[in-house]
């Protein structure tokens, strides 16, 4: 528990999300007590730690808000002047059933009649009234046929009217309140606010613009307590300029970086990916400082000669020219270009590895397009390996392309692929965004085309395969690799939190300390522990603060030891403080219960009948006497 606490909140699951990932366990390489946040893809409370100790924690959540503003849409959409309570074949069915009683009500009148059961006046005024009813049912009949005609026609303008609406109000960036159209950026104060406020961070680093507003008003309420939270914003990319494409709408960009304005201006630091966007962010918001660039580059490691490799997938002989894309499928990427730039490049052969996975819409229109120009046999569609694996992977390729379209952030770029195309030995062929170009021209590892011009493109790579030894010797430079790599970045990340926080004095020897309760009297728990030094019985509820210096906590019966309705809810509070946790369930309780409680928690679970073993899975048993004492004794020493 001593030391700074960084707290590191991310809009994701966590899991994949390198650049968080890497920076996390950089710091905890550097001594930081580091946690990080995300929110749980699966809907549970999943805790691990990873590398470097650093704890990782996926929080459950709703987007309530978000989930309205969608139900309110659909409402709005659905409101019609002419409002038809019963379906047309519905309305049908009624008529026909009707006039099959008077029908029938006829046959019998008439039947009556020739028996002298009715008289003549009562007859005829009996088959007045039937008529007059059939007319008036099949006038009904009539007018709701038409009264449904005219539904269906409003139906039909209300929802081209919608479409239209709706496809111009995506475009429109002005005028604009974020909290309405993206409440999404709210709902994470709900999945994260309570937690933060709990963990008592020193630092919190918020990952990306959605959660931007989440660290600054956890850093606000921490001044009200006395609290000093420093806050650093880690800009993932230049969110003004974001490129668009379905679901992402110009309106949805704009609200993003509205977001984004109101708060930036509230942290401490400011940290993001490449110089040009540091140097626009600094103008932009007039900063006090311009923010630190720490690029997201991959680690300089050995390739991996042994591991899969791209030509070996596609079943590619050496001696074919093959040239790859790596990354993320959409429009702004510019993979159609490359498609469209083959049939000028006879025999080469195009890999495209398809984040996150080949299975999508934006691949079956490249596919379209294979098709369209004739190269299907040439174009091949991979799934993605781990990301520790990609430079191993791309090696055997000739050629890697960055074919991405003329967008702001694009323009202020230096994506992750230049570093593993360079990492993996390849040359590189980019677009001509202002970033990437000086980067290509300065190191002379690639060349550069005209964004969207096929025949650019095809003449530049023609070029490189004609003669890529020069590329690929100064991509080997071991000066550009050192500099390109994550552990320089990394560096650069450490002296910020140097700055923000103090150098690390050093490793900090921690004592252990085991903490039993909370319970009402003394009673077998302190029968376990009293000839244990590092441990004792607490008889009330432990605060936040109170975790400082405790390694070890015992709960009774499922007892919160933070006072919490459920202890699960103290796992996250736990897991910050690495303290290592344990339930002791005392007797036989009801045992589905007992399972599902055990299922639910991710400590240790004692039970002190051992005949509980089978029914509470992973369990252990905790006898009384000398026996319990060693349990715990190696309780505290794992």
């Amino acid at each position: 528990m001593a030391g700074p606490h960084v707290v590191m909140i991310v809009a994701n699951d966590i899991a994949n999300d390198t650049r968080v990932l890497k920076e996390a366990v950089a710091l905890g390489q550097a001594g930081r007590r580091v946690t990080l946040l995300g929110v749980s893809a699966s809907g549970e409370l999943k805790i691990d730690t990873i590398d470097a100790g650093v704890v990782m924690i996926r929080l459950p959540g709703k987007f309530l808000l978000r989930d309205d503003r969608n139900r309110r849409r659909r409402v709005r959409r659905a409101r019609r002047l002419l409002m038809v309570s019963k379906p047309a074949p519905v309305r049908k069915a009624l008529v026909t059933a009707r006039l099959a009683d008077l029908k029938a009500e006829s046959g019998r009148a008439v039947a009556q009649r020739k028996a002298g059961a009715v008289g003549p006046l009562a007859f005829k005024a009996g088959t007045v009234r039937r008529a007059l009813q059939r007319r008036q049912l099949t006038f009904s009949g009539k007018g709701a046929g038409l009264l449904n005609r005219a539904a269906q026609f409003e139906a039909r303008k209300a929802t081209r009217f919608w479409q239209r609406w709706d496809l111009w109000m995506t475009q429109q960036k002005r005028p604009i309140n974020w909290r309405r159209v993206i409440p999404e950026a709210d709902d994470y104060e709900t999945i994260f606010a309570s937690v933060l406020d709990r963990l008592m961070p020193d630092v919190l680093h918020a990952h990306d613009m959605h959660v931007i507003g989440v660290a600054s008003r956890a850093a606000g309420r921490a001044a009200l307590r006395g609290r000093t939270v420093k806050v650093v914003y880690d800009a993932h990319e230049y969110v003004p300029g974001l490129s668009t494409y379905p679901p992402r709408t110009p309106r949805l960009v704009a609200a993003w970086a509205q977001h984004e304005r109101d708060y930036i201006r509230t942290v401490d630091r400011v940290v993001t990916v490449s110089p040009a966007i540091a140097r626009t962010l600094h103008t932009r918001y007039k900063l006090d400082r311009e923010p630190s660039v720490v690029i997201n580059s991959p680690q300089l490691i050995d390739l991996d000669h042994d591991a899969p490799d791209i030509r070996s997938a596609i079943g590619l002989a050496d001696d074919v020219p093959l040239i790859v894309y790596s990354g993320g499928i959409t429009r702004a990427r510019g993979v159609e270009t490359a498609i469209s730039s083959l049939p000028q490049l006879p025999d080469v052969h195009l890999a495209v590895v398809c984040v996150p996975t080949t299975e999508m819409k934006p691949v079956d229109e490249l596919r379209a397009l294979a098709a369209k120009v004739g190269v299907v046999d040439r174009v091949h569609y991979l799934n993605p390996v781990a990301p520790n694996d990609v430079t191993s992977f791309l090696r055997t390729a000739d050629l890697g392309l960055i074919p991405i379209l003329r967008y702001p952030s694009h323009e202020m770029a230096l994506p992750n692929k230049v570093f593993e195309y360079t990492f993996a030995g390849l040359p590189v062929v980019t677009s001509n965004m202002p970033t990437l170009e000086e980067f290509v021209g300065k190191t002379g590892i690639g060349e550069v085309f005209e964004a969207e011009n096929p025949t650019d493109l095809a003449a530049k790579v023609s070029k490189v395969l004609a003669d890529p030894k020069p590329y690929r010797e100064r991509a080997a430079s071991p000066e550009l690799r050192h500099e390109m790599s994550w552990e320089a970045q990394a560096d650069n990340l450490r002296a910020l939190y140097d700055e923000l926080l103090g150098p690390v004095d050093g490793v900090e020897i921690v004592k252990p300390r085991l903490v039993v309760g909370p319970v009402d009297a003394d009673g077998a728990p302190s029968a376990w522990v009293r000839e244990i030094d590092e441990a004792e019985v607490v008889g009330r509820r432990l605060t936040a603060a109170d975790l400082d210096g405790i390694t070890h906590v015992v709960m009774e019966d499922w007892k919160s030891v933070l006072g919490s309705s459920d202890i699960t809810t103290d796992l996250p509070l736990l897991a910050a403080a690495r303290i290592k946790h344990g339930v002791v369930v005392y007797g036989r309780p009801d045992r589905p219960a007992t399972r599902e409680r055990a299922t639910a928690y991710n400590g240790t679970v004692f039970v002190t009948d051992e005949a509980m073993l089978d029914s509470v899975p992973d369990s252990e048993w905790l006898p009384t006497g000398e026996q319990g004492t060693e349990i715990l004794r190696k309780f505290i020493a794992d």
